[in-house]
């Protein structure tokens, strides 16, 4: 599996590519001490009132993280100030802000944004090697998926694979999570679903998998570290 490979951030050169190539952006939790009032200066009230309610604070600040940083990259894009970035919902609950197309995923302690001419979804998950993977394999995996995971050596990393194949997908689509998510395709790089043509891709970063989604056909994603 490819590996990602992110530059450091450069908001001119974001701007240049935004238009013609989808750019995959990622921040680690722990640029959040650091820009901490910046933050808590831009996020909303009810943002706010959903990162209090996580148990535990690691939890909290990668929300509001990936929230600014979201926040901070559409002002850029389209000149306004960041308290103007006010995010809407589709009926499935994905935010969207009118004009871009962008999507978000945290695992643990990093956060993937994506950002794409076209529609576009991305998760990450880190390979956590404590949770019990088969009542996901056995609910939400075809015949076809689940003897990819024959191997234990591969196993995991296959398992990521495709879920985070899957997810990304219907983040793309706008869908959501599907009552059979037996029948939401993974493993093809080009799947037809709704009458629109997504290509999937997936790369390694650290001990994480992430993969995206877009009708974009360009193969070249570029990678952005923010800081």
């Amino acid at each position: 599996m490819e590996a990602f490979s992110f530059r450091e951030w450069d908001t001119e050169a974001f701007l240049e590519l935004q238009k013609v190539k989808t750019q995959i952006v990622f921040i680690h939790r722990n640029h959040y001490v650091t820009l901490e009032d910046a933050i808590l200066a831009n996020v909303n009230s009810e943002e706010t009132a959903r990162a209090s309610r996580f148990f535990h604070s690691k939890d909290r600040e990668v929300y509001l993280l990936g929230k600014y940083v979201l926040r901070k990259i559409l002002a850029a894009q389209t000149g306004l100030a960041l308290q103007k970035i006010i995010f809407s919902k589709t009926h499935t609950h994905k935010p969207f802000f009118e004009g871009q197309e962008f999507n978000l995923s945290h695992s643990s302690d990093h956060i993937y944004l994506a950002f794409s001419p076209f529609e576009v979804g991305i998760d990450a998950e880190k390979n956590n090697l404590d949770f019990d993977l088969q009542p996901v394999v056995d609910a939400c995996f075809s015949e076809e998926e689940s003897a990819m995971l024959s191997t234990e050596e591969e196993y995991r990393p296959h398992f990521y694979t495709i879920w985070t194949r899957k997810e990304a997908l219907l983040k793309a689509t706008g869908e959501g999570l599907c009552d059979d998510m037996k029948q939401v395709s993974a493993i093809p790089s080009q799947v037809r679903r709704n009458g629109q043509l997504y290509f999937l891709a997936t790369r390694r970063h650290q001990d994480y998998i992430v993969s995206y989604a877009t009708p974009h056909a360009d193969p070249e994603v570029i990678g952005w570290e923010f800081v």
